[in-house]
C-alpha cells in the first residue's frame, strides 16, 4: 500500500483511482463496507482511501477530551490488511479547512489525485463550513464523468454502526457489542512505558501503555489478548488488564496495565497491541494491598478460565 501524506508529487495513475472517502475512525463494518463498494465498482482503476489527519473534529475542537478510536498509525495498519493500492492521508489544516467544496472536488480529487470513482456515506460533508454534500458530488457525475456511489448505513440488529455508537459502547464497557460492530476485538496499541512497578511488588508484574491519544474505555478489569507488534510475530498472549486511574494509590492519568499470563520477558519500549475480549468488573478502590491482591487473584482465575474456553 502506497501512503501519501498530502496531495503534491503524487505519481499519475493512468487508470485513476476509485476511492472511499471518510475519517475511518475505528475501521468498523460501515467503513469496511464503503471500501468494499469502492473495490467492486472500480473497473480498471486502482483502489484508494482518502482520509484526514488530524480528524477534523480535533482541528475545530482542540480543547475537547480525546475521542479518537484509533491513532493514525493504527488506522494505516488496518487499512493495509484490506489490500488497498494507495492511502491519501490529507493534512487537515487551515488551508484544507477553508477550501471551498468545489475546489476540494476539482483541485484535490480530480486534478491532484486523479479520482475516477467515489464512494461515501449518505451524510458525507466536505469543504469550508461543511457546505459540500453528496448533492454537489452528483452534479459532477455527468459533466466530469465521475463515478459516484452512496453507501447505505451498515446495520446490526436494526441499529446503524457508527464511530459515535462505538464510543458510546466503549464508555459503557459493552465490549461484546463493540466486537460485533468491528467484526474483531477492539484494540489499544502503544509503546510499553515504565510504571511504578507496584504490580511486580504485588506478584503481578504488568506492562503499562498510556491512553493520551485515544478514547478511554470504561474503567475496570478486562480479559485481553496481547500481540507484540514490534516483534513481527503472530504470537498471541493472554492476560488480565486494568483500565483506569489506580484509585487505591491516588488519582493518576488513566492508562492500561496488563498482567500477561505465563510470561516474563522485558517489553519496555516495545510496540504492543491489546485486544479487549470481555469486560469483567468496574474499577474499585481497596482499603489495603491484601484486599487488592486477593481480588487480582480472583480476576486472573476468572479471565484465564474465560480465555481458555473462548
Amino acid at each position: 500500500m502506497l501512503i501519501f501524506s498530502g496531495i503534491e508529487n503524487i505519481p499519475k495513475d493512468e487508470n485513476g483511482y476509485s476511492v472511499a472517502i471518510g475519517n475511518f475512525d475505528g475501521m468498523h463494518l460501515g467503513h469496511q463496507s464503503v471500501i468494499e463498494i469502492a473495490r467492486k465498482t472500480r473497473d480498471k482503476s486502482s483502489l484508494g482511501v482518502v482520509t484526514f489527519e488530524p480528524h477534523p473534529r480535533q482541528y475545530f475542537q482542540k480543547d475537547q477530551p480525546t475521542f479518537r478510536l484509533m491513532k493514525s498509525e493504527t488506522r494505516k495498519r488496518f487499512l493495509k490488511s484490506f489490500e488497498i493500492d494507495a492511502l491519501f492521508e490529507l493534512p487537515f489544516d487551515y488551508s484544507l479547512a477553508n477550501l471551498s467544496p468545489k475546489d476540494f472536488i476539482e483541485t484535490v480529487l480530480l486534478e491532484k489525485l486523479n479520482v475516477r470513482n467515489i464512494v461515501v456515506g449518505p451524510d458525507f460533508r466536505f469543504g469550508k463550513n461543511r457546505e459540500g454534500s453528496v448533492n454537489l458530488l452528483k452534479s459532477y457525475q455527468e459533466k466530469k464523468k465521475l463515478g459516484l456511489h452512496i453507501a447505505n448505513p451498515f446495520m446490526i440488529d436494526g441499529k446503524v454502526v457508527s464511530s459515535s455508537e462505538l464510543r458510546k459502547k466503549l464508555a459503557e464497557g459493552s465490549v461484546i457489542e463493540v466486537t460485533k460492530m468491528l467484526s474483531r476485538y477492539y484494540e489499544i496499541d502503544g509503546i510499553v512505558e515504565k510504571g511504578f512497578q507496584r504490580g511486580r511488588n504485588l506478584g503481578f508484574p504488568t506492562i503499562n501503555v498510556g491512553l493520551k491519544n485515544t478514547i478511554v474505555p470504561k474503567h475496570g478489569v478486562y480479559a485481553v489478548l496481547i500481540k507484540i507488534l514490534s516483534h513481527n510475530t503472530q504470537r498471541t498472549l493472554k492476560g488480565a488488564a486494568s483500565i483506569g486511574s489506580r484509585p487505591t494509590y491516588g488519582d493518576y492519568e488513566p492508562n492500561i496495565e496488563v498482567f500477561i499470563f505465563d510470561f516474563d520477558e522485558n517489553l519496555y519500549g516495545e510496540h504492543v497491541s491489546i485486544s479487549l475480549v470481555k469486560f469483567i468488573r468496574p474499577e474499585l478502590k481497596f482499603n489495603s494491598e491484601i484486599e487488592l491482591i486477593s481480588q487480582m487473584k480472583a480476576d486472573c482465575e476468572t479471565i484465564e478460565d474465560l480465555l481458555d474456553n473462548d
